[in-house]
């Protein structure tokens, strides 16, 4: 068995919806390439995505959804049609051959799954997936197939597995909580910035699922401007807490990396220290509880250039257990993409302290969050209680 695979190839490159969205797959190459530069990934380490087939995609997405995609991909698909599934807004416009882009995506993340479940490896990395967004039958978000969603619903299916998914983007993870939003089977921990300011304007704490799958979904919408402790305090009580209680099978992480303070379309003050920390924690867990089996995504980021290639390397380097990396960049990284880049590059793994001026509410922000938390767990801490 191999320890850790990391799935990518130049297909993953042309999920691109135009020159100046900001969701720009550029950011897996910078990744890959700071990896390569600092010796901590091979090629034998590297396995190529599949594209996923219809039926796989037919896991959760509506056929008639699919067909349209499938002709919007082809510039078949009626303006007034496109409005009804979410294509060609200003979010997820049209692009040329959508449907295999979108579908190599999700294949990467099932690749990644088979990686793991069959017992080839321990962890598995699809940096190209994380497209949270994505609805039955509807595209949003900038995403237009939900690769998590898909992939969990194969894990079932296949390996018959209990699934923990664990949403640390800034952005509420909507898609795949809706997907299983009454299946006690799969559990899901969205921490993101509250919807008060931010797009989906979802995940509300008291958004625990319904029917049987009541009391298996967790929400911990954070304040604007949280800063690294409150934010790191928050993913630890709460993971520890729900791997205890859920005890999953396997965990699958969505490694948004737009909760910085860089991002341009959050409002959160994090630094890299929780880029460091979050697949420190799920990387323990997966071996507490799980055999080892860690599946990780990417999904959000739209500091391209300073932010996403430091915080994604984290998570190989974590899998990999070759996290002790801190300091300068590579030289000869930062001389490759300095001229591309339309800002400067930081020189250094973490940031530095005056990164930002001090946050004027940040006690406030730190209590609060911390209530927050303790809310979203209730269910947990109320069973404790009864069986007691």
């Amino acid at each position: 068995m191999t320890d850790s695979v990391f799935v990518f190839s130049e297909d993953q490159l042309k999920y691109k919806f135009n020159s100046h969205h900001p969701f720009n797959q550029q950011r897996l190459e910078l990744t890959l390439d700071l990896l390569r530069k600092i010796g901590a990934i091979s090629d034998q380490q590297i396995v190529l995505p599949r594209m996923a087939t219809d039926e796989e995609l037919l896991l959760i997405h509506d056929p008639n959804y699919v067909n349209a995609v499938k002709l919007a991909s082809i510039g078949e698909l009626p303006e007034g049609v496109a409005d009804n599934y979410g294509l060609g807004t200003e979010d997820t416009p049209i692009f040329p051959n959508m449907h295999e882009a979108s579908s190599f995506l999700v294949g990467g993340t099932l690749t990644a799954v088979d990686y793991v479940m069959s017992g080839k490896a321990n962890h598995a990395l699809n940096l190209g997936g994380g497209l949270h967004h994505g609805f039955r039958g509807k595209a949003s978000g900038f995403c237009i197939y939900n690769d998590s969603s898909v992939a969990i619903k194969y894990m079932q299916e296949k390996y018959h597995a209990r699934v923990l998914y664990v949403d640390t983007d800034a952005h509420h993870g909507d898609g795949v909580q809706w997907s299983f939003y009454d299946d006690p089977n799969v559990c899901t921990l969205s921490i993101h910035e509250t919807g008060r300011y931010l797009f989906p304007g979802t995940g509300n704490i008291n958004e625990r699922g319904q029917g049987p799958g009541y009391g298996t979904k967790f929400n911990i919408p954070l304040d604007a401007f949280t800063e690294d402790e409150s934010f790191i305090d928050s993913y630890k009580v709460a993971l520890q807490e729900i791997c205890d209680f859920f005890k999953p099978d396997v965990i699958l992480t969505q490694n948004g990396a737009d909760s910085h303070y860089l991002d341009p379309l959050t409002h959160l003050s994090a630094t890299m220290k929780i880029y460091r920390e979050i697949p420190k924690l799920a990387h323990k867990m997966a071996h507490q509880f799980c055999d080892g089996r860690w599946i990780a995504v990417g999904g959000g980021g739209y500091d391209i250039w300073r932010v996403v290639p430091r915080a994604w390397a984290m998570v190989w380097l974590e899998m990999t257990e070759n996290s002790n990396y801190f300091g300068n960049l590579p030289k000869d990284w930062l001389d490759k993409w300095q001229p591309l880049a339309p800002i400067t590059l930081p020189p250094e793994w973490d940031d530095p302290a005056d990164l930002y001026p001090p946050i004027p509410r940040k006690m406030e922000i730190t209590e609060k969050n911390a209530q927050t938390v303790d809310k979203a767990l209730y269910p947990i801490k109320n069973r404790k209680k009864s069986v007691l």
